[in-house]
């Protein structure tokens, strides 16, 4: 049967001893492929100072958007105003649900999880139907932010 589980493993035969990221297995044609080094995984998209100097920033615009208004300054406040708006926006970017701080490499985190349920469905499939594959693989795959296979010797022909 095909799946993007087997589509995966096929790639990885075809490339052993090879670290493939997984958004590469998701996108294999390329295009908009996000990938995160390992080490970006726990960072916030903006940290505390960075929050904090925006916040200070917001508080300067909102003095200076009422200064052009009561000068008829139209122009210089609706700049000031889309300032406002594009710093509102990045933060609202780097927040996630309930506000949280959203995390940088949250993309690969996403990649990791979805290849490697891809993968696990397709060997629980091949279970049933070649128990020796699916235990072969199972040994000389690896998944991860990468997945690998690492052949212990025997040689495929895709």
């Amino acid at each position: 049967p095909d799946a993007k589980g087997l589509r995966d493993l096929h790639t990885l035969l075809s490339r052993p001893g090879t670290d493939i990221p997984c958004a590469v297995l998701l996108n294999p044609a390329g295009g908009d492929v996000v990938v995160a080094a390992r080490s970006m995984g726990g960072d916030p998209v903006l940290d505390e100072e960075a929050k904090a100097r925006y916040r200070r920033r917001l508080d300067r615009l909102d003095t200076e958007i009422d200064r052009a208004a009561a000068a008829g300054d139209d122009a210089r406040a609706a700049a000031y105003d889309r300032e406002r708006a594009a710093l509102l926006e990045e933060l609202r970017a780097a927040a996630g649900l309930a506000g949280r701080d959203r995390r940088l490499g949250d993309e690969a985190e996403r990649a990791r999880k979805t290849v490697t349920a891809r993968i696990r469905d397709s060997l629980r499939k091949l279970d049933r139907l070649h128990p020796p594959l699916a235990a072969h693989l199972r040994a000389t795959v690896t998944t991860g932010v990468a997945c690998c296979y690492t052949p212990d010797g025997t040689v495929w022909r895709l």
